[in-house]
């Protein structure tokens, strides 16, 4: 089951922040540095890329571990509890009951009750769903931990959609439910405090420090050094450099957003699909994640989330197939990201041996998304998150979705799309999911590349709980502890 029915049976699943717990396996080692500071605070580096601000770069950082939703989803699109502790879904789907666990306060000491999070909800939700926002009728409390949205016709969107995440107040102070909150910010460092209160049980750090730096490199020379604890993310240039240490753990995860260019339909060139059809199957997807990623992802080879629930590997998909362009064509291709570049040039040298020029330009990505925004681009280079739901490919595919800024219209995927998002029944979300990456394949809206990979570094001065290889550590954050023995763990 899934959509209403899949719904209504996992209500007993154990609550994550977005997965299950990770873990790490290894011998020990005699200590290494000691920490600079008090052993209960988590020294966080972040390093950014050049193209962007330090702001930008650490505060999406502290909402996602101050924050938290009514709902998470696992890598296989399953919903599992969080905020919400249970919820069903009437026999006609047209109403969504949620029951909100007790004892949830926001940071400020307001209680999380089912009219406080109804109140923040409607205004979270209706720029996060964009256009299946009008499926919904009310949000209102039915009791003081009960929730209920109605709706104005069955949608599996609002369902999807209600691992948004929850909090009062603004953007640059967002007061949240989750284990820490932030105590101050600048655009230097940000730093969290422990939420004793919190409804999971309080965590076992005191306070998290969050320090951008230029580059993910200068933030792994002060891992190594013993300066900094943990690495929020590395790039998979630099996981190789840290995995020999023996006083840091590398752990990677499965990202449910694929490397993908997109197409401007309004550039002239770019309008055939039987032209965008010739640009997949010019690509070489393996040769890309082997030199583009070192290894670390898999082929995009269509839209939809592979590990999705309702995936069929037996479904249609991009192959490998290059032959000439009919005619000479050439764009330029736009990207932001220092680690897209061997991407893009790999991308290039292919496009090139079917006689299709691309010129590569670089610019800082608020400049960037700007030109997006405004379709000032011929093909830009991105990580589109497509999971692992599927109401957010239908974001950047759906004619009127808000991301859609190649001004892409497939008649054929907008009806797929509302069949997934109308499905009355599991069977009808499949055969809805296998018609729009049908639709996808045969008039793509973008070169899609590889699903990456993408890891966190940490310390063997902290303890981390027990986890499963795969899937992301940093849920697991109130659970670390410094370490108590001179012996830690290593990943050798």
């Amino acid at each position: 089951m899934t959509g209403p029915s899949r719904v209504a049976g996992a209500a007993n699943l154990l609550a994550t922040v977005a997965t299950l717990l990770v873990g790490m396996a290894g011998c020990s080692h005699q200590d290494g540095p000691a920490p600079s500071q008090s052993s209960s605070t988590l020294r966080i580096g972040f390093g950014l890329t050049s193209n962007t601000s330090a702001r930008a770069g650490i505060q999406p950082a502290s909402m996602n571990i101050a924050l938290e939703g009514l709902i998470a989803f696992g890598i296989d699109g399953q919903p599992r509890p969080w905020l919400a502790e249970q919820w069903n879904v009437s026999s006609d789907g047209m109403r969504q009951q949620l029951l909100i666990k007790p004892g949830i306060y926001f940071h400020d000491g307001m209680p999380a009750t089912a009219s406080a999070i109804a109140e923040v909800l409607t205004d979270r939700l209706a720029e996060y769903l964009g256009p299946s926002f009008q499926d919904i009728s009310r949000i209102a409390a039915v009791s003081e931990h009960k929730l209920e949205i109605s709706l104005r016709q069955r949608s599996t969107f609002v369902f999807e959609g209600l691992d948004v995440l929850v909090y009062r107040g603004d953007r640059d102070r967002p007061i949240g439910t989750g284990p820490f909150y932030v105590g101050s910010a600048s655009s230097d460092q940000i730093e969290m405090l422990a939420n004793k209160g919190y409804h999971g049980g309080a965590p076992t750090l005191d306070r998290l420090l969050i320090t951008p730096y230029s580059s993910v490199r200068s933030a792994w020379a002060d891992l190594l050094r013993g300066e900094v604890d943990m690495l929020y993310e590395v790039g998979v240039d630099a996981v190789d450099l840290l995995q020999p240490s023996r006083d840091v753990r590398v752990l990677t995860f499965e990202r449910h957003y694929a490397s993908m260019v997109l197409l401007n339909l309004q550039r002239p060139q770019l309008r055939d699909p039987g032209f965008r059809r010739t640009l997949n199957a010019a690509v070489n997807r393996q040769e890309l994640v082997e030199n583009g990623l070192n290894g670390r992802g898999s082929p995009a080879v269509g839209a939809v989330w592979p590990h999705h629930w309702a995936y069929n590997s037996a479904m249609p998909e991009f192959r490998y197939q290059p032959h000439p362009a009919q005619s000479p064509a050439r764009f330029s291709l736009l990207y932001t990201e220092p680690s897209h570049e061997r991407l893009a040039l790999l991308l290039q040298r292919q496009l090139q041996a079917v006689g299709i020029q691309v010129t590569l330009e670089t610019a800082p990505i608020e400049v960037a998304l700007g030109r997006a925004r405004e379709g000032d681009f011929d093909a830009f280079l991105i990580d589109a998150v497509h999971g692992p739901t599927l109401v957010r490919p239908s974001w950047f595919w759906a004619s009127d979705g808000p991301y859609n800024w190649g001004r892409y219209s497939s008649p054929a995927v907008d009806t797929a799309l509302d069949s997934i998002r109308h499905a009355p029944d599991d069977a009808a979300y499949k055969a809805g999911v296998a018609a729009f990456q049908k639709a996808i394949v045969d008039d793509p809206p973008a070169i899609f590349l590889a699903w990456g990979e993408r890891a966190r570094a940490v310390s063997t001065r902290f303890e981390l709980p027990p986890v499963e290889p795969g899937v992301d550590i940093l849920p697991t954050l109130r659970l670390w502890r410094p370490a108590t023995d001179k012996k830690r763990v290593s990943p050798n």
